[in-house]
């Protein structure tokens, strides 16, 4: 999931130098503009570098869906020419790339913080949770234990049968919609190596359904958990705000305008 940001004030003199000077209209060099932007989410830096590209490249990435007396490569120079695309020490950059993606790049650092705050937080309750645990075993519990398994040596270790494990099964019995409960699981263990615990996933889940029940919602309206879990993090929505952890803020200052042309 990605996305970029453009504002009315993209339609001004730039475009209609790029339209004109390509021989388009002008909905068709939105067009193109928007198809580099999406191409340039998954093939560039964050400063926008294109690595390795020469205008040839950038004429393979407009070229489908164009007008067929446009040729790809006049388009390309043109996107350059106008400053849709900068040149520097021989290498390409989508011209203030910063700002097309801004809210994208927001979403990517929260997202790691995110991660890395509840890595640090699992960690120390781990660490917290071992200490506990050895300081509580004394000698007798010792002994105890080898007598027991000393008297039981042919008796195998038990096994858990659990498919899913208890966090999912808690999670899926508080949400209000069962369908599709394999996908479902396939999100969830995505989000938690994302970095979200179980109980925030379950707050979210029984918050979603307080809210459906207050709605009387009906159930073809409710979503799917394997989409309440997807990329779209829509479930973050119901993660009661104590309980998120606490990221620098990613604004834009006051009179600055991001989508500078």
């Amino acid at each position: 999931m990605a996305w970029i940001s453009v504002d009315q004030k993209l339609i001004g003199g730039k475009l209609r130098t790029l339209y004109k000077e390509i021989g388009c209209s002008r909905n068709e060099a939105l067009g193109i503009l928007i198809t580099l932007w999406l191409w340039g989410i998954d093939n560039t830096d964050m400063d926008g570098l294109i690595p390795s590209a020469d205008k040839s490249d950038i004429a393979e990435v407009i070229r489908p869906g164009i007008s067929e007396d446009l040729d790809p490569e006049e388009v390309a120079g043109k996107l350059i020419e106008c400053g849709w695309i900068d040149q520097q020490d021989g290498n390409l950059y989508l011209h203030d790339w910063g700002d097309w993606r801004a809210y994208y790049n927001s979403y990517v650092n929260r997202k790691k913080n995110h991660a890395d705050y509840m890595r640090e937080r699992r960690q120390k309750e781990r660490d917290t949770s071992e200490c506990d645990n050895h300081s509580e075993i004394t000698v007798n519990d010792t002994v105890n234990i080898t007598e027991k398994t000393e008297s039981n040596p042919d008796k195998p270790p038990e096994e858990k049968t659990e498919k899913y494990g208890k966090d999912f099964e808690e999670f899926w019995e508080a949400y209000p919609r069962k369908a599709d409960k394999g996908a479902c699981f396939k999100k969830y263990k995505s989000r938690v190596k994302d970095g979200y615990s179980p109980e925030e996933l379950l707050a979210a889940a029984r918050n979603y359904r307080s809210q459906c029940e207050r709605d009387h919602t009906e159930q073809k309206y409710i979503k799917h958990g394997k989409t309440f879990l997807g990329e779209s993090l829509s479930f973050t929505e119901y993660i009661p705000a104590q309980r998120s952890p606490k990221t620098p803020q990613q604004g834009i200052p006051d009179g600055v305008n991001p989508f500078r042309i």
